[in-house]
């Protein structure tokens, strides 16, 4: 699914400076094996996580008004984003295909207005639209692998 997934993780990877050399080698470790060694699903997963966080970062920078801080996590979230696209199946039904490739393209450009006029409201429509995302895409993660009350993993198409 990534090319290199490691990149959209730095900021998990990225330790404080109080932190020892060989601790923050351990968690960029453990980080780089666990996303090496995840399956499909997971991996999209972590990413989601991943974006949101970053989303959280694009809010905060917009509110504050960091520019260099918007321009990072402006980046980082778009190529991101498009990563996530990029991981869907094509064998998937293409109603689902063409409604998530629109869901992309919207927030694509949302994360694009966050980031180029600064637009608060455009911040808060990304986060909620990838914390929902992640929500749902939990649940059906959840629910394929019989986590879920009364759910068969047939009847779930992960699109993934």
């Amino acid at each position: 699914m990534l090319s290199d997934a490691t990149e959209y993780f730095g900021g998990e990877v990225a330790c404080s400076t109080a932190e020892s050399a060989d601790a923050q080698v351990m968690k960029s470790s453990y980080t780089r094996t666990q996303i090496l060694t995840s399956s499909p699903a997971k991996l999209r997963g972590l990413l989601l996580q991943r974006a949101v966080q970053e989303a959280h970062g694009l809010r905060q920078a917009v509110e504050s008004g960091d520019g260099e801080q918007i321009l990072a996590h402006g980046n980082l979230l778009r190529r991101m984003v498009l990563e996530l696209m990029s991981g869907v199946a094509e064998d998937v039904d293409l109603e689902l295909l063409q409604h998530l490739q629109g869901i992309t393209v919207y927030l694509y450009r949302k994360i694009g207005e966050a980031s180029g006029q600064r637009d608060d409201e455009a911040a808060n429509e990304v986060v909620a639209l990838l914390e929902f995302e992640k929500e749902t895409w939990d649940q059906a993660t959840a629910r394929l692998l019989g986590q879920d009350d009364g759910a068969s993993p047939g009847q779930t198409n992960l699109a993934g």
